[in-house]
């Protein structure tokens, strides 16, 4: 009885130890004088044209995750304004016509000499299998607290509109 309770103690505080260190802070990389470096290119990535074109494609835009409440609210009017200035059609999450179901990820990275707003689409058909992806970024003014401080309404609106162009032109031809 003694050696198995000898033998969990040993576990637990093997298990403890691990625990701790792996929680050693990591320090967020310096960028320096002026804004942070942009990422990558702007870009769109495909993995072919799309399958239904023109009018009759639908999209359905999943909700926005991670993001402060106000910048969500204006992404998703701005998305749906761009897209009616494009002739894409956008509909309900989960609406059972949507011909593609775009999911979108944003993050704002920075320091108090510059913010990106970094941005990412992915485009599945309605079986989820994936068909393009859109991923671009912002340059925002910085922020001494939380990066997203940073990010106003213009790089909101730039991205976008930046989107729905790459969605038009992928399921327009």
């Amino acid at each position: 009885m003694n050696r198995s309770a000898d033998l969990i103690r040993t576990l637990v505080l093997a298990l403890s130890g691990l625990a701790l260190a792996a929680c050693v802070p990591i320090r967020a990389p310096e960028f320096g004088p002026g804004p942070p470096p942009m990422l990558s290119p702007k870009q769109a990535k495909t993995l072919g044209p799309a399958p239904v074109r023109g009018s009759t494609a639908r999209f359905a835009f999943a909700p926005l995750n991670g993001v402060p409440g106000d910048m969500r609210f204006q992404m998703e009017g701005d998305l749906k304004t761009f897209a009616q200035s494009r002739d894409l059609a956008i509909v309900p999450d989960g609406d059972p016509t949507a011909t593609y179901r775009v999911v979108g990820y944003l993050s704002a990275v920075g320091d108090a000499t510059g913010t990106l707003l970094v941005y990412v689409w992915d485009v599945t058909d309605r079986n989820g299998t994936p068909l393009y992806r859109i991923s671009g970024q912002e340059a925002a003014g910085g922020s001494d607290t939380d990066p997203w401080a940073g990010i106003k309404t213009n790089q909101i609106d730039a991205a976008a509109r930046a989107t729905i162009d790459k969605l038009a032109d992928w399921v327009q031809g």
